[in-house]
């Protein structure tokens, strides 16, 4: 038990300093969110070591991207139990997924919180830019996993 709580809290102290270096570049577009250039941000957020996943303390993270394909309802077990090992509270209601793209073409996959899919079917379609409102969880080998609450204003 004591080996999973160092482990747990090495991973934590990894992530913090992998954030803490990212973030110093970035540029504040409100007190809640700190923008990010995408492309920047895919390239950036790697996980510690290849082939695993390095969960983070959630950073609220503001990008521009163009949507590939809107929400469609997905399984988000890894997610919720990242969320968990992180203590976060309330656990936020997540059953979809959408694909988003940097300007440079650069493709991933994003969770949609379940109270922004209506947001998101009505305001945006296909093909089109926008601002979103998300919240950084984890790295993995397609780069960071992201949980999109939300359109900002452009």
């Amino acid at each position: 038990m004591q080996f999973v709580k160092r482990m747990r809290a090495l991973g934590a102290v990894i992530a913090l300093l992998g954030s803490i270096s990212f973030t110093t570049n970035a540029q504040e577009i409100t007190p809640e969110y700190t923008h990010v250039d995408l492309d920047n941000f895919i390239a950036v957020q790697k996980p510690a070591m290849p082939g695993t996943r390095t969960i983070l303390p959630p950073n609220d993270v503001s990008f521009t991207g163009v949507l590939m394909e809107g929400p469609k309802q997905i399984k988000v077990k890894y997610l919720f139990e990242a969320l968990s090992v992180m203590n976060v509270t309330p656990l936020p209601k997540v059953s979809h997924r959408m694909f988003i793209s940097s300007r440079q073409g650069k493709v991933i996959p994003v969770y949609v919180e379940d109270a922004a899919v209506e947001e998101i079917q009505k305001k945006i379609k296909v093909d089109e830019e926008a601002l979103f409102l998300a919240y950084h969880v984890y790295n993995y080998s397609k780069g960071p996993a992201v949980v999109v609450r939300g359109l900002g204003k452009k």
